[in-house]
């Protein structure tokens, strides 16, 4: 069956509004997501300025972080 003019031009802006919502998810998680790593770095130079961690402790810690990290992105895949 043949779409009108009017019929496509319609679904033409459906299909470019979703598309726009959607690149705009994107961003607001990428957004959120470098936010959430922002604090998390802060947090762990906090806690090795506290604690006065030498270089071999912070880069355990920084390694800590990494695992946790690695372990946060397996879980929101599974739930993917």
């Amino acid at each position: 069956m043949y779409k009108t003019v009017g019929q496509e031009i319609r679904q033409r802006a459906e299909n470019e509004s979703i598309q726009l919502m959607l690149s705009e998810a994107r961003n607001q998680a990428k957004a959120d997501a470098h936010c959430a790593f922002s604090s998390r770095l802060d947090r762990l130079a906090t806690e090795a300025s506290i604690n006065e961690l030498s270089s071999v402790e912070i880069i355990e810690l920084l390694r800590q972080e990494s695992v946790a990290f690695n372990h946060s992105s397996i879980d929101i895949k599974a739930v993917m």
